[in-house]
């Protein structure tokens, strides 16, 4: 089967990987690090022109993507803004204008506009241990006159210090709903937790008594768990994508080290140890990239086995690419462990990737369970 993006969708990538190497590089990224906010706000409005929150938003409403497969654009995107380590809400905003173009109404819509021009950031408040367990959800919803109240805690929010629009996963008496909060909000405090990843932030978001309209609900109350679904699946498919890209980015880098570092007279890459392991490295990339891209053709074209595919997306892609940044870290030495080397920030990244939206082994347990429903029940 070919997995190659199209000439439209390399041109993307070769567009993205210019423009952030120009204006938001890995060295741009560290300077702010140590700042409280690692967000760009005028390279988000950048990306923004070049489609980055654009590709799943109806053209009627300011949207549009490279090709007729919009999934497939973003995640071609997103292995880019994964070699630079983009530390911006793009997957979040992505999956909240996906929710509102499926689910959303007549007065939600107009958001759609502003999220594809960059003017709306936006986060989705999943659970309150950040897993995908509905039954974590600790963010409670009530009817109040003709509004909804909402309160609970939502944790490991991505990038919510700086988001304009929340998406709110909550749970009523009769089952899981969404339910939209523009920022600033009476009731909403968002705290910056401490994390792994130095690149991008992760918010706790409490709400305490956060009225809003019955009209922020989107869809029906306590009916949002299809939509919830198929929501997760883009998260899992765009940030398998993103991860890849993390990987190819340290691969290269750890291929040229190879080559430059002298050790013995000759470069370490010609000793045969190193090379095997650098072929192992590889094969890993390559089987993540498969993976990864498999998964977002399959939701894409709403193929058959498509929640197969993002199982193993969500399954092999980051527990690959975590082992392949711990290879990388080894093969660059003592070097490699040091604060002015990125090698760590590579690392971070994917190591705080691998226990959101879903660790390994959640999505390992759903593939058994598609994989057991197959087989034919023994008379």
């Amino acid at each position: 089967m070919h997995f190659a993006y199209s000439e439209e969708q390399e041109l993307l990538r070769a567009t993205t990987r210019r423009f952030l190497r120009d204006c938001h590089p890995v060295a741009a990224v560290r300077q702010r690090l140590e700042e409280p906010d690692t967000f760009d706000r005028q390279v988000w409005l950048d990306g923004a022109a070049l489609g980055w929150t654009a590709f799943l938003v109806p053209e009627s409403c300011d949207g549009g993507s490279v090709t007729d497969q919009p999934l497939v654009d973003l995640a071609a995107l997103a292995e880019e803004l994964g070699r630079e380590l983009y530390p911006g809400p793009v997957l979040a905003t992505n999956v909240v204008a996906d929710v509102l173009t499926r689910e959303g109404s007549d007065r939600q819509r107009p958001y759609l506009a502003s999220i594809a021009r960059g003017e709306v950031a936006a986060t989705w408040c999943l659970t309150g241990d950040g897993s995908i367990d509905l039954d974590g959800i600790a963010v409670t919803l009530a009817d109040v006159g003709d509004g909804a109240r909402l309160d609970g805690v939502a944790r490991f929010v991505h990038d919510a210090h700086v988001a304009d629009l929340l998406l709110v996963t909550s749970d009523a008496s009769w089952g899981p709903s969404l339910v939209l909060v523009p920022l600033p909000a009476d009731g909403v405090s968002v705290r910056v937790m401490a994390g792994l990843d130095l690149t991008r932030r992760l918010c706790e978001v409490r709400f305490d008594g956060v009225v809003v309209p019955r009209s922020n609900v989107v869809g029906s109350v306590g009916q949002a768990a299809t939509a919830i679904e198929r929501a997760l699946q883009l998260a899992t498919v765009v940030q398998a994508a993103e991860i890849v890209g993390v990987g190819e980015a340290l691969f290269e880098r750890t291929v040229q080290y190879a080559k430059d570092r002298v050790q013995f007279g000759r470069p370490i890459g010609s000793f045969q140890a190193l090379k095997h392991r650098l072929a192992d490295m590889l094969i890993e990339l390559e089987g993540a990239r498969v993976a990864a891209r498999y998964a977002a053709f399959a939701v894409a074209d709403g193929r058959d086995d498509r929640d197969e595919a993002v199982a193993v997306a969500g399954s092999y892609v980051r527990d690959a690419i975590a082992h392949l940044c711990g290879e990388s870290l080894q093969l660059h030495g003592g070097i490699g462990f040091t604060w002015e080397y990125d090698v760590h920030l590579y690392l971070r990244r994917v190591k705080a990737e691998q226990v959101l939206y879903g660790e390994p082994w959640r999505h390992r347990e759903r593939l058994c369970a598609l994989t057991e429903a197959m087989v034919p029940e023994q008379a």
